[in-house]
């Protein structure tokens, strides 16, 4: 078992290390024919990192849900600004294949991620949770709500992804 009966910091971490490491990869991957997408996660990391220190500077309370909607702000808000300022290069075929495998992939990730939350912090631990603690909610509520936003995320970038493939598309005529 990753965690153990109080919750465990290092299988947050690793957690935490997953999803930057996959966020970093998608940002480097995607700079050059979706740099939408490449500010989008940026911004999401940053974010998230932010969320973590304030959240945190509370005590260690509701922090991995904090994290998250933090995340989840700043992929919205700094994707939307890439989609406004940078426009997807050609070719569109890369971008359409990598909006289909984000959105075939999000369920996966989705449940991976509430597996891996579980099994780090377990049920109706009140003592010494330290970031697995919630107060009343003792039946993982947050743990839900935490794989709906990754889902939310994956979505977005989904979403990122196909109007950047739009904008290749264009481009690609314009060429022509």
């Amino acid at each position: 078992m990753i965690g153990d009966a109080t919750g465990s910091p290092l299988g947050l971490a690793a957690i935490a290390a997953g999803l930057v490491t996959a966020g970093a990869v998608g940002a480097v991957g995607s700079r050059r024919r979706a740099p939408a997408v490449t500010l989008g996660l940026a911004g999401g990391l940053f974010a998230g990192v932010v969320g973590f220190l304030v959240a945190g500077a509370d005590g260690p309370r509701n922090v991995p849900q904090e994290v998250g909607i933090w995340a989840s702000l700043g992929l919205a808000a700094f994707g939307l600004l890439g989609l406004l300022v940078f426009a997807g290069r050609p070719a569109a075929r890369p971008l359409w294949r990598a909006t289909w495998i984000v959105v075939l992939a999000a369920p996966l990730a989705a449940a991976a991620l509430r597996f891996a939350v579980g099994a780090v912090c377990p049920l109706y631990v009140t003592r010494g949770a330290g970031y697995c603690y919630y107060d009343v909610d003792l039946l993982g509520g947050w743990a839900a709500a935490v794989t709906v936003m990754l889902a939310g995320d994956l979505l977005g970038i989904a979403f990122l992804l196909g109007v950047s493939a739009l904008q290749a598309r264009h481009a690609e005529r314009d060429l022509v």
